[in-house]
């Protein structure tokens, strides 16, 4: 099979990756022709009359039927499923993929009903919020952040090349995994984080507090360190269902040390308590800062800016008028062969983040948020 060149991409499920996606393929390949489907009508009607997409696609054979390319952002529980019904509409030569938090299970469906001709390669973008929905999509999603590829075994090297340079071109950095090295270490660093928190926060919930001080107390760092406990609840079922194995092993190696702190405190413990500090704190400080959109303070605007000097001074400026402090900015979207940028700018509260976003919107900024 010879290579196909990409100029027409099929999207089914046009929720925060999936509208994402579409918006940062606009973006970056304003002449290629986007289809998009989803179950929630609404959300296709906002992608088209925001130009995001071309099309919309009633089914699912109406969807990829001419397409090179079809992503499939759905639920991780309801992908197995779609590969079946995508491989037997789907054109010769094209090239399917998915957005799933979890691939194994994903890959031995894709391996087994594939039909000669077509190609699939796992994915799973290492981006993402709380929110959740095609209104909380933006087309910075992927900047910076990393990109996890699976490809099965039978998928040609230029399949794999021809999807990283597509994924490059909208700012995520592609790696390639195997299936099961990808849940076992995306279940360490993102699954098990949000049972995590979400067991925290259910602790905190069931103190006696008749006055409720924790709530007001809780505010501040405890909200932070527990955001991710706010995704999508059915989401988060379907993710841990598919990684059941890799996840029940984690949380087990978890109640172990947490067994082993509740004992150094029983006993009085000072060394040990410091060693556990400590151990914790040097691993953490060994972990390099990448400036993905998944990793950024929780107050965050993303501003288009123009490739001109002054742009950025310009907008600090206009907000120190309006006694808006900037926390902290960086750029997140500059590449040689693109004109202007993203500024990412974060603010020290929820208050100041609407302000911000009320005086850039007046200045004919144009603004993306979380």
């Amino acid at each position: 099979m010879s290579e196909r060149e990409i100029k027409r991409v099929s999207i089914v499920g046009l929720g925060l990756i999936g509208g994402s996606l579409a918006k940062a393929i606009r973006r970056s390949h304003p002449e290629w022709h986007i289809t998009g489907t989803d179950v929630q009508k609404e959300h296709v009607k906002m992608a088209i009359e925001e130009g995001t997409i071309d099309q919309e696609a009633t089914c699912i054979e109406d969807a990829v039927r001419h397409a090179d390319i079809i992503f499939l952002c759905t639920p991780v529980g309801t992908i197995p499923g779609l590969i079946k019904e995508v491989a037997a509409h789907a054109p010769t030569g094209a090239i399917i993929t998915d957005t799933g938090s979890t691939k194994e299970a994903i890959m031995r469906t894709a391996m087994g009903c594939l039909p000669s001709g077509l190609f699939f390669v796992g994915g799973h973008p290492m981006a993402g919020t709380e929110r959740s929905g095609y209104t909380a999509s933006i087309p910075h999603l992927f900047e910076n952040a990393y990109y996890i590829l699976t490809p099965i075994p039978s998928t040609p090297a230029w399949v794999v090349d021809r999807l990283k340079a597509l994924l490059s071109t909208i700012g995520a950095i592609p790696l390639v995994l195997d299936p099961q090295s990808h849940d076992r270490i995306v279940g360490a660093i993102s699954h098990l984080p949000h049972v995590v928190a979400s067991a925290l926060v259910n602790a905190v919930q069931d103190i006696e507090d008749p006055q409720h001080f924790k709530e007001r107390l809780a505010a501040g760092g405890f909200r932070d360190i527990t955001r991710i406990s706010s995704s999508n609840p059915k989401i988060w079922r379907d993710i841990s269902l598919s990684n059941r194995q890799h996840l029940a092993q984690l949380i087990k190696s978890t109640i172990r040390y947490l067994e082993a702190f509740y004992r150094y405190l029983d006993e009085g413990s000072g060394d040990e308590i410091e060693d556990f500090f400590c151990r914790a704190k040097k691993f953490r400080d060994s972990l390099p800062i990448l400036q993905g959109q998944a990793l950024l303070p929780y107050h965050d605007l993303y501003v288009d800016i123009p490739d001109r000097p002054g742009s950025i001074g310009e907008i600090a400026s206009l907000l120190g008028q309006h006694s808006i402090n900037i926390k902290n900015l960086c750029i997140i979207n500059s590449r040689e062969d693109e004109p202007g940028g993203c500024l990412v700018l974060s603010l020290a509260d929820a208050a100041s983040w609407r302000k911000a976003q009320e005086v850039l919107k007046a200045g004919g900024y144009k603004i993306y948020v979380k």
